[in-house]
C-alpha cells in the first residue's frame, strides 16, 4: 500500500501537462497543521488503569501542529524545499484527594518535500506534492499533589507509596506525507496555500524509551491519519 502511495504521486510530480505558471519561484512561511488522530488505542490503556474514575477524561482533540518550510523553484514546475512542525496535546484531572493526573502527547516533525505547481485557472495553483519527515512521538505522564516542586520529588523519592509522578516516553517516527494544496497569490510578495494529505507514520510500538533506556512492552498510536495544512505564505 505505502509503495503505491509512493508511485502515484512521484508520477504526478514529475509527469503531467507542460502548463504552469506560477507566482513565486521561491517562497517561504507559516504553517499550521491540523492532525486527525485516532486516540482509541491510548484511550484503552487508561480505561485499563481505571483512569477515568479519577476524573481525568479520555483523549479526543486534532494534534494541532504549528511550524514553517519554504521551497524554491529548480526546473518548470518543480519545486523542492522543506517543512517543520510540533505541537502538543493533553488531558487532566484531579480525584477527591486532589491528586493531579495529567496526560500529554507531543510530535515534532521535519524535513523535505517536493511538489509540482500548475496553474488551472487565473491566479489559482494546484500542487501535487510528496513529503517525508522525520521525528518523534512523546507521552509525558504526571501525577502529583498539586504542586510540581522540589518537596514532592524528594518525598516521592523516599515513600514507597508515590504521590509524585513524572515520566516521559518517546519512540522516533518517520511519515511520509503525500499531498494536494490550492495556493493563491493575494499579492506578488504574498498569499495562501490550502493542503489535505495523509501521513503514513511509521514507528516501533516497542521502541519506547524513558529516561534514556528502553522502556519494557510497547504502546501503539494511530498515527497514520489525514492531515490537513494552511499557510500564509511570502514570495518572490
Amino acid at each position: 500500500m505505502i509503495k503505491k502511495y509512493i508511485l502515484v504521486f512521484t508520477l504526478l510530480v514529475t509527469i503531467g501537462p507542460q502548463l504552469y505558471g506560477q507566482a513565486y519561484r521561491g517562497y517561504g512561511g507559516y504553517m499550521l497543521g491540523l492532525w486527525s488522530i485516532d486516540w482509541s488505542k491510548l484511550n484503552n490503556q487508561i480505561t485499563e488503569l481505571n483512569v477515568d474514575n479519577f476524573g481525568i477524561g479520555s483523549l479526543e482533540n486534532t494534534l494541532m501542529m504549528n511550524g514553517g518550510g519554504g521551497a524554491v523553484n529548480i526546473y518548470n514546475n518543480l519545486f523542492i524545499g522543506g517543512m517543520g512542525f510540533s505541537g502538543s496535546t493533553h488531558i487532566n484531572g484531579a480525584d477527591a484527594n486532589s491528586v493531579n493526573r495529567d496526560i500529554t502527547i507531543s510530535s515534532t516533525l521535519a524535513g523535505p518535500y517536493v511538489e509540482s505547481n500548475y496553474n488551472p485557472y487565473g491566479n489559482l495553483e494546484l500542487n501535487f506534492g510528496v513529503a517525508l519527515l522525520f521525528g518523534n512521538a512523546r507521552i509525558r505522564i504526571l501525577k502529583d499533589s498539586g504542586t510540581n516542586s522540589w518537596t514532592n520529588i524528594w518525598s516521592s523519592f523516599n515513600d514507597a507509596n508515590p504521590t509524585y509522578l513524572n515520566t516521559q516516553a518517546s519512540t522516533d517516527i518517520t511519515v511520509i506525507n503525500p499531498f494536494m494544496s490550492l495556493r493563491y497569490p493575494l499579492m506578488p510578495w504574498f498569499g495562501f496555500d490550502l493542503s489535505l494529505g495523509y501521513n503514513i507514520t511509521l514507528y516501533d510500538s516497542n521502541g519506547w524509551e524513558a529516561n534514556n533506556a528502553p522502556l519494557a512492552g510497547k504502546q501503539e498510536l494511530d498515527l497514520s491519519k489525514p492531515f490537513f495544512r494552511i499557510a500564509l505564505i511570502l514570495g518572490g
